[in-house]
């Protein structure tokens, strides 16, 4: 049997199914990834490397990136793994692609030209390997060789998004063969058909009954991450309907943090969501919030730019206009979409098997 490695930088990207330790359970693309390389026939192992390990045995390698500035706990075998298989798969599941990669040319100027700041306290601090800094210090050619690899931009890149989109969008110039997978068809897609993809009991077999039209609140779901970007693009929306936020833990824009069961719970009971576009729009990256609220038959609103990904039910949409709809052109609505969702990507295992597979052949 084929074998593959995933593996990367940080805690969840070195754990298989690590989002069932979250407090807020919320499932990364590695879910999707590792269930469609199963059913392809290959043995699947998600974990970290060791320093020095061989891993030349593995038909492929996939080592997710993560930046070097946020809670890279793994970020010196990370690097390692980079190195010790230089052909292996580059990949994201971060939407801040650039911010990420940018990462990476900073960290190998360091290494190079001020290995102080490139061994400093506070990258010791979270990392979770078990060698000794003066280990660490003294493989830095291996980092820079690593670091000098990804930045080359010549490796295979594997990218969550829909198909249609644009990967010139995240701005990357890369060299290298870019690919692009939708994970929804192996993904956990919560809904009512299966409790949400909560586990037990005759409702994760069965399912539960969904919010009845009649019932649902004319109000707005604005669960995004928040900050300064995306406040000023709600206050732009000009929404008259009332506005829930969730999800920031702390901060100036604290707010209800729920599971993301029980979030797609909350998009059920409430006719809209919004949805603030990327910096790499139009490039079709894979945000579970489209399945979600296509799902509970909730209307999305997000811009032109990402909608025209999803399909034309996406396209077009105001709030104002959104507001002002009756009962039945609200329920037309959220149902169009979904239909329209469906019809563009539909949930076809086969398709997402070819789109992996298009990225491990050389």
């Amino acid at each position: 049997m084929k074998k593959i490695l995933i593996t990367g930088f940080n805690a969840e990207q070195v754990q298989r199914d690590y989002y069932l330790k979250k407090q807020i359970k919320i499932l990364s693309s590695h879910y999707s990834m590792i269930r469609c390389l199963e059913d392809m026939g290959y043995e699947v192992e998600q974990r970290p490397v060791e320093h020095g390990e061989d891993i030349s045995h593995y038909d492929d390698v996939i080592v997710y990136l993560h930046s070097i500035q946020s809670f890279c706990q793994r970020l010196f075998t990370g690097l390692y793994a980079v190195a010790a298989r230089p052909d292996c798969i580059l990949a994201f599941d971060d939407w801040q692609v650039d911010q990420v990669f940018n990462s990476f040319a900073a960290y190998e100027d360091d290494l190079i030209n001020r290995p102080e700041k490139a061994f400093r306290e506070y990258l010791f601090d979270l990392y979770a390997g078990k060698e000794s800094r003066e280990f660490i210090e003294s493989h830095r050619q291996t980092y820079i060789d690593a670091a000098q690899i990804i930045n080359s931009k010549q490796n295979r890149l594997l990218i969550c998004a829909f198909a249609g989109g644009d990967s010139t969008k995240f701005g990357l110039d890369w060299k290298g063969p870019v690919f692009t997978y939708n994970p929804n068809p192996y993904n956990l897609n919560r809904g009512p058909h299966n409790n949400y993809g909560e586990e037990g009991g005759l409702e994760a077999f069965f399912g539960v009954d969904k919010t009845s039209f009649e019932d649902i609140e004319r109000a707005w779901i604005f669960a995004s991450l928040i900050q300064l970007k995306t406040q000023k693009w709600l206050k732009l929306q000009q929404p008259t309907w009332e506005v829930k936020t969730y999800g920031a833990k702390r901060g100036k824009f604290k707010s209800e943090r729920v599971t993301e069961p029980e979030m797609c719970k909350v998009y059920d009971r409430n006719w809209g969501c919004l949805m603030p576009e990327y910096y790499h729009a139009g490039s079709g990256w894979w945000r579970s919030r489209v399945q979600q609220v296509a799902d509970v038959e909730s209307i999305l609103f997000c811009s032109d730019t990402e909608g025209a990904i999803y399909g034309d039910a996406y396209v077009g949409n105001r709030i104002d206009k959104i507001e002002g709809m009756s009962f039945e052109e609200l329920k037309a609505l959220a149902i169009r979409q979904r239909e329209c969702l469906y019809d563009n990507h539909p949930l076809d295992k086969a398709t997402q098997r070819k789109e992996v597979m298009n990225a491990l052949t050389r």
